[in-house]
This record gives C-alpha cells, sequence and structure tokens, in this order.
C-alpha cells in the first residue's frame, strides 16, 4: 500500500498536486499537510535526498508553480498546496552494455535459461543478464537506486524503515529490478520468461529492504539484523532469488560476493576494500579473515560535500596541479558543475602536498599563501575556500576538507585496528585490492596521500572494479561458487568497531594528514 494512497484515506479536504515527471504527467490527491519530497517518494519518482530530506544537501531542487509563480525549489522544503504543478527534470536514467564476457566460475553442467546476477549498492544498482548454460554475460544494466530520495546511506534508509517506509521502499527497489530485467531482455532480445532465477548481493540494510525485512535492529547495539541470508527468495516478476551470505549488520552480502571474486581464501596476506557509501573492508591472513565496517560516511559519493555530486556529467573528477595552475577532469567532458569521490580526493591530495592545506586540516587563507596559490585562495560566507576553476564557481570549503578527513581516519583507522587484531604488521600485506565505482576511478597516489589507506601499500594496491557484481554472478551460475561462499563466511571473524578502543586510538592518530 503506497504513502499516497494512505494520504486518500484520512480525513479532510484533498489537495491536488500536478507532477511532471520526465515529460509523464500525473495527478496526485492527498490530505494531510506533507512536503513535496513526501509525494515524490510516495509516487516512486526518482529524486535525489542525500540528506533524508532535511533541507542540507540541497540535491532535491524541482521546478515549481503554485501562486507564488515559478521557481526551482527544494522538494524537502516546499510544502505541497493544492494545483500545484512540480518538474522533475531528471529521472534515473538505465545505462546498458552488451557484454560478451563469462563467469570466472565453470557454470553448472545441464543447467538451461537465462539468470539475472545483482548488485544493489546504497547509491547504483547494476545488473548482468547469463545465459547459465555457458556462463556468458549477455548484457549489463545500471542506474541509480531510487531509495536515494529516502536519503545518501544506510542510516537514512534504516530510519525510513522505522518511520514506515519500509514498505514503499521494497516496493520501488523490486519494481526497479524489474524493470532492470526487461531492459536487459530487450538488450539481448530474449523473451523475459527465459529468465529463471536471480542472485542478489548487497550490503546488509540494503538486502534486508529488498526482501522486505525491517532492517530497523542494525540501527542500534548490538547492530543484529534480522537475516544474514545465504537462502532464495521469491520475489513477484523477478522469480526465486539467492541473497548473498551476510557476516554482520555492516558487513554484507556484497562483501561476501566481492570476497569470492577475489579469491580471498587462496591464501597469502590481503587486504580487500570495499569503499563507497559504507567503507567495508577484509583481511585475510594465516588462514582466517578479520573484517569489519567504518563509518564512513557518504563523502566518496560526493555527499555532504559543497558542491558534492555524484560521478555524473559535469562532475570534476579528477584534479592535479600542472604548471602553476590546477588542471581539472570532467566527466562527460562538458562545463564543470560540481564534484565527485575522486575528484574531492584528488583535490584534497593536491592541496595537502602544496601546503594550502596543513597536517591538522586547516585549510590556509589567501593572506597566507604564496603565490600563484594565493591567487586561487579567497573567501565565500565567511570562510577560507581553495578555488579549482578559474571563474571561481566551484571551490573546495573548510568543511569539505574536514568531511573528508573524517572519511579517511575511520577506514585507515579500520584496516589498522584488522592488522592490529591479525598479529601482523602493515608491511606483511603482499596485496591491496580495493573495489566498489569510487575505487575503480580513484587515483591510488591521492589516496595515500591523504592517507585513505598507509601509504607503505601503495606499491601493491590495485583497482579491482565491481567485485560485488562480478560475485553474484558467480553464485547465479555455478554451485562451486555457492560452497566456496560459505568457506569464505566460515573463515570471517568479525570485527565490532564502535565498541572498540584500539580503532578509537587509531581513528585520533590517523585524523592528521601527512
Amino acid at each position: 500500500m503506497s504513502a499516497v494512497f494512505m494520504f486518500r484515506k484520512r480525513k479532510g479536504p484533498l489537495v491536488k498536486v500536478f507532477i511532471d515527471d520526465s515529460g509523464k504527467r500525473r495527478e496526485v490527491e492527498i490530505s494531510k499537510p506533507c512536503s513535496v519530497l513526501d509525494v515524490l517518494q510516495a509516487e516512486r519518482v526518482d529524486v535525489q535526498a542525500t540528506c533524508g530530506g532535511v533541507g542540507k544537501c540541497r540535491r532535491c531542487q524541482v521546478l515549481v508553480r503554485d501562486a507564488e509563480g515559478l521557481s526551482y525549489r527544494l522538494a524537502c522544503t516546499t510544502q505541497a498546496s493544492d494545483g500545484m504543478e512540480v518538474v522533475v527534470e531528471h529521472a534515473g536514467a538505465m545505462d546498458v552494455v552488451q557484454s560478451g564476457t563469462a563467469s570466472a566460475f565453470p557454470p553448472d553442467a545441464g543447467a538451461q535459461g537465462l539468470g539475472m546476477a545483482v548488485d544493489i549498492g546504497t547509491t547504483t544498482v547494476v545488473a548482468h543478464l547469463h545465459d547459465l548454460s555457458t556462463g556468458e554475460r549477455l548484457a549489463t544494466v545500471g542506474r541509480a537506486n531510487p531509495q536515494i530520495a529516502f536519503g545518501s546511506d544506510v542510516i537514512s534508509r534504516i530510519s525510513a524503515s522505522i518511520d514506515g517506509k519500509l514498505d514503499l521502499m521494497t516496493e520501488i527497489i523490486q519494481d526497479a529490478l524489474r524493470e532492470m530485467k526487461a531492459k536487459l531482455c530487450v538488450t539481448a532480445n530474449v523473451p523475459e520468461d527465459k529468465v529463471v532465477r536471480c542472485t542478489i548481493a548487497g550490503n546488509t540494510v540494503m538486502q534486508h529492504i529488498a526482501a522486505g525485512l525491517a532492517p530497523d535492529t542494525i540501527g542500534y547495539n548490538p547492530f543484529t539484523p534480522l537475516s544474514l541470508f545465504g537462502d532464495t527468495r521469491e520475489i513477484a516478476g523477478l522469480g526465486p532469488c539467492y541473497f548473498a551470505r551476510c557476516i554482520a549488520g555492516y558487513v554484507g552480502g556484497d562483501i561476501t560476493a566481492g570476497m569470492l571474486a577475489c579469491e580471498l581464501d587462496t591464501g597469502g596476506t590481503r587486504l580487500f576494500l570495499d569503499l563507497g557509501t559504507n567503507g567495508e573492508m577484509a583481511l585475510a591472513s594465516g588462514g582466517r579473515v578479520k573484517c569489519c565496517a567504518t563509518a564512513a560516511g557518504p563523502v566518496f559519493e560526493g555527499a555532504n560535500i559543497h558542491f558534492g555530486m555524484p560521478a555524473s556529467p559535469g562532475a570534476i573528477s579528477k584534479v592535479e596541479w600542472v604548471d602553476g595552475a590546477v588542471r581539472i577532469g570532467v566527466v562527460g567532458d562538458v562545463a564543470p558543475i560540481g564534484i565527485c569521490g575522486t575528484g574531492i580526493v584528488d583535490a584534497v591530495a593536491m592541496m595537502v602536498r602544496l601546503g594550502v592545506v596543513d597536517e591538522t586540516g586547516y585549510l590556509l587563507g589567501a593572506d597566507e599563501l604564496d603565490e600563484p596559490l594565493a591567487g586561487m585562495a579567497g573567501r565565500e560566507d565567511d570562510r577560507n575556500v581553495f578555488y579549482l576553476v578559474s571563474d571561481r564557481s566551484i571551490y573546495i570549503t573548510q568543511n569539505d576538507v574536514r568531511s573528508l578527513q573524517l572519511a579517511k581516519a575511520a577506514v585507515c583507522a579500520g584496516i589498522l585496528t584488522m592488522v592490529d587484531a591479525a598479529g601482523i604488521e602493515v608491511a606483511d600485506i603482499e596485496k591491496l585490492e580495493i573495489a566498489g565505482g569510487f575505487g575503480a576511478y580513484l587515483n591510488l597516489e591521492s589516496a595515500a596521500a591523504i592517507g585513505l589507506f598507509p601509504a607503505e601499500l601503495l606499491a601493491c594496491a590495485s583497482s579491482v572494479g565491481n567485485t560485488s557484481g562480478e560475485g553474484a554472478t558467480a553464485l547465479l551460475v555455478s554451485s562451486a561458487a555457492c560452497d566456496r561462499e560459505e568457506k569464505i563466511v566460515g573463515m570471517c571473524d568479525y570485527l565490532e568497531l564502535s565498541t572498540s578502543s584500539e580503532f578509537n586510538e587509531f581513528y585520533v592518530e590517523m585524523m592528521e594528514f601527512g
């Protein structure tokens, strides 16, 4: 039952709001005071509200026409009124890629039909269509997670569930998966009824919501989930769906799938990091795997940054200092309108190297710098900033530096806590593998420069891409992979960092740059 239907059941005068979503117009009736964002959420319209609808991220901007006139406004702070017209100018389009790769795990003998492997991230969702008899990948589709309308991180989604929005969040993610299935089949020119099963990997909260389970208990100590999955559940329009095994409330099926894809159980001392909205990690050593999750926040996805945005066209994704000037790279090779996570890491690393940011994270002012750096520094809203473009339209603020500082300290402290628990030294780590969409485009030298991971690991560091999706594929086509997944989970020892004195000590120590 949608929230809009519940509105209609309440007594009171009806208010009509007209929504134009990328040219599709609809009329909505409500009978209780609510914001435009509430209406859009209930109507399952893709709209970003990474702060959870409290007016901070300013990403839920829509075009509104009402008695006050026509203007752009924040959906979360705008009250719905009778006759109001709301125009949403973006629609979370799906990107499709034809593919011919196969799973690294051999397909089961005698398997027939097609299957869909899904990676449900907090920010994005990726699905692969496979021929189960050969393991061949026929197509891939990716899109924004429509739950972004309920906040950018898992804590926001847990809060939304507690507020009674679980059913709605479950409906919209399952609807998104059905749409992705249809798109995959059209791309591969195959009938939908040929898709006979599905696998889903995501963090524990995302898997709970997709399965229709309340993630509420993951939000408070002892952070116990209702399920650790590793089972098959029926979802209408998708068929039997296997949910990857989770290890704890904040180490989910995406990490298990990632460890499977990287074959972390094959020996050696290896560190696996999945850096996205959450910082989840695993350290394999001596036949065991230490794993943990850090509250890094959504800064790596561009949230909580003044000009932050996802890695979409117009986002500054690369920053460097060349011949006495800032040089930027922009997604889509268009005019810059903001900065994404990899660009933020690059920018702050550059500023640290140049002395614009000191070891404490303080952003120096123009009067504290020499030219040409002084010419790139300035004041906005009575605070120090560092400009990234010549027209001074995009800049890094002190709060941006602090947000990244907190995130990088949490990740590095998590690494050191696992190293300490394993009884080894950082120098013993033979390989560092960084997964996730953010990790795929991360400049590893910049990451080491800001202390995202110990600098001595730079020589053995590499980006390994969307390992969650690859692990989900393995679980889809191969029963041997399912056996390996169970083995890997059995090797894992979970470390709860929120109660770890060692983590707190490392966290304070890792706050400094350099």
